[in-house]
């Protein structure tokens, strides 16, 4: 309804339509009063409905309601939130901008999913039970305490939804990102990870909880029949339906780290190829390590199958929407590694010696980055749209066994954590900071790059019969300058349609003809694009006249140099540029293409702006940082373990039900 309500507004290159966001604005804060409402009410011995939910899910689950509960919620908002985003992004690759956020339909799901997870934090931190309260819980007004993870949840959120409102602020200023790696994109993209992380604590906090009980034996009235079973099978049960639920929420979070690289899985990236093997391998170590280390054995390849399961249905609803279906990476084989790596480096004590734990994370971080490098080199050129090459060697298998190291570092600290059992401090500290900075020098190497130096000579040869498509047909010079690339190929964009990847293929002459023919009419955007180590850069074949941008009603030369072109755009950036039969055009950076609609700032505007945004992450960063400190010594905080020490026992809850007695 309020798609159709707002289709006639035209796409604009900056921010939203005010009433689009005035009515965004009205739901969220209507429905986070009716929320905190809800609470109150909760509170005052009401709300029956609510109750009754967190007694079914707390005994489906076998956790208080207080945890059971918003960690359904939860997941139920996150999967409509990656079920949308994927959409979302192909949506934009397909059709170009959109009217607002009420003008997209890839947005509702999205919209819903981000407040139905804040909501379950809220509901967490409302309605949780006083007797189940931890060492690491934290003040929720009134003089009452709630779950960390309830906190974390809650906050992660929040941030998300002020996300929002900052994105638009920032198109406003700097005009469109049509990127997923825009940096308000980032912020959203974080807190929604850090959302998955609240999850987990949330999860440990509850079962912690139902040990103290049972150990006690005591039940409360919500969870009586969940938190005292008394068959062996009952409790067999419930360890393994608690490992797998911790094993499908670190799937989840799997998934969340991935989407950083959704533009690669549609195969339209603005960066070079070598982030890719980088942030999967960071992802897998981070996420595996912390399964295999926290649950116990089989869970980092639970946690891969957990993965599959829900980023394939995020892929195959995006193609359900009438969208191209992306692909996605997969991480067998770097769960493979991490479960040989864990059961030759963990003792079979359900919680191993603190330090152990950290040195596993290094080693099998590295040992399943180099694992998934060599599978995912195979699977690329299998299912990928941009095949991996040797063009990798040897820059892309160093940053992967950088990003590995590091990752599975901060997923060994992550595990301690959860498990209260971090190391002593100056070796947590100097652990996370080390594997903290090795990350971000990778990244930034990564991130090195210069504008290919060459131009090229194209010839469109037209298909027979056929509306605007033709074969390019391009010779470079220097011809060296793709000697050896990363990828060299055609891609046409937002033709209303999907989109299109044609490789180039190199032919006797020592010319590149594409695979496949290129659409070159209406809406269609069309580049010849170019990565071979350090360089990137793009020619431009075709870009339409764009009435959202100045100078729309000019045209660009069909031939020029590079310069000529950038003080083009930069006086008239929505100018049409033919495509010509023949021409000769230089290669510029890709972001004149693909970003057209950034506006001209001074630069130090556009460095106030990425420092708000950066100071957002790291405000956050550091937050989680010190809850999970927090949380890593909830047991040390009670006298009665030391960070270092082995908890007896046969696994965490009885170990946990021991310290809270």
């Amino acid at each position: 309804m309020a798609e159709a309500f707002f289709a006639q507004a035209a796409p604009s290159a900056g921010g939203a339509p005010l009433d689009q966001l005035a009515v965004l604005a009205a739901v969220y804060w209507g429905g986070s009063a009716a929320v905190i409402a809800t609470c109150v009410r909760y509170r005052r011995g009401k709300a029956r409905p609510l109750r009754v939910a967190g007694r079914v899910v707390g005994r489906l689950f076998g956790l208080p309601g207080w945890s059971a509960l918003p960690v359904a919620i939860a997941t139920v908002g996150l999967l409509a939130a990656m079920w949308g985003g994927m959409w979302d992004i192909g949506y934009h690759i397909d059709q170009g901008r959109d009217t607002g956020p009420l003008g997209n339909p890839a947005h509702y799901p999205m919209l819903f999913g981000i407040f139905a997870a804040f909501a379950a934090g809220v509901l967490a931190l409302g309605t949780a039970d006083q007797r189940d309260r931890g060492p690491a819980w934290v003040l929720a007004g009134g003089g009452r305490r709630g779950p960390l993870g309830g906190a974390l949840l809650a906050a992660a959120m929040l941030f998300a939804l002020a996300a929002l409102s900052l994105d638009d602020v920032w198109h406003r200023i700097y005009g469109q990102d049509v990127t997923l790696w825009s940096p308000t994109h980032f912020v959203f993209l974080f807190f929604g990870v850090l959302s998955v992380v609240g999850m987990l604590v949330l999860v440990q906090e509850g079962a912690e909880a139902r040990a103290k009980r049972a150990s006690a034996g005591v039940a409360g009235r919500d969870e009586s029949r969940a938190v005292a079973p008394t068959l062996a099978g009952a409790r067999r049960w419930a360890r393994w339906f608690g490992a797998a639920q911790r094993a499908t929420l670190l799937g989840g979070l799997l998934c969340g780290l991935e989407l950083f690289l959704a533009e690669y899985d549609y195969g339209v990236p603005l960066y070079r190829q070598v982030w890719q093997p980088l942030v999967l391998a960071l992802a897998a170590a981070f996420v595996l390590v912390a399964a295999r280390a926290w649950v116990g054995r089989g869970a980092a390849l639970g946690a891969a199958t957990a993965y599959v399961a829900v980023r394939g249905s995020a892929s195959l609803f995006a193609g359900a929407m009438g969208v191209h279906t992306p692909t996605l990476p997969l991480f067998f084989a770097e769960a493979l590694a991490v479960e040989v790596v864990g059961s030759l480096l963990l003792s079979r004590r359900a919680v191993p010696a603190p330090t152990r734990t950290v040195g596993f994370g290094a080693v099998a971080g590295v040992v399943s980055a180099a694992a998934g490098f060599a599978a995912g080199y195979g699977w690329s050129r299998v299912a990928m749209p941009l095949p991996w090459t040797t063009a990798l060697l040897p820059e892309g298998l160093l940053l992967a066994l950088l990003g590995g190291c590091a990752g599975g570092v901060l997923g060994a600290l992550f595990a301690a954590s959860l498990r209260g059992a971090l190391p002593r401090p100056a070796l947590a500290r100097a652990g996370f900071a080390g594997a903290a900075a090795l990350a971000v020098g990778a990244c930034v190497a990564a991130s090195l790059r210069t504008v290919p130096d060459a131009v090229a000579r194209v010839e469109l040869r037209p298909v027979a019969g056929s509306s605007g498509e033709a074969y390019v047909v391009a010779r470079l010079s220097p011809a060296a300058i793709a000697a050896q690339p990363n990828w060299l190929y055609v891609l046409a964009w937002q033709g209303r349609r999907d989109r299109v990847v044609a490789p180039m293929a190199r032919a006797a002459d020592g010319s590149y003809r594409s695979t496949s023919p290129v659409p070159l009419a209406g809406t269609w955007k069309a580049a010849l694009r170019l990565n071979a180590g350090r360089v990137r850069g793009a020619v431009p074949l075709r870009l339409p006249a764009d009435a959202g941008l100045d100078g729309s009603r000019r045209s660009l030369p069909v031939s020029f140099t590079r310069s000529q072109l950038e003080r083009a755009m930069r006086d008239a950036a929505g100018a049409a540029l033919p495509a010509a039969p023949v021409f000769t055009r230089a290669f510029v950076g890709d972001e004149w293409i693909f970003l057209r609609e950034a506006r001209g700032v001074p630069p130090w505007l556009w460095q106030a702006g990425l420092a708000t945004v950066l100071g957002a992450w790291a405000a956050m960063a550091l937050a989680l940082a010190l809850s999970l400190g927090r949380l890593g010594r909830r047991f040390e905080a009670r006298g009665g373990m030391s960070s270092g020490a082995r908890p007896a026992g046969r696994g965490q809850l009885r170990h946990a039900a021991a310290q809270a007695t």
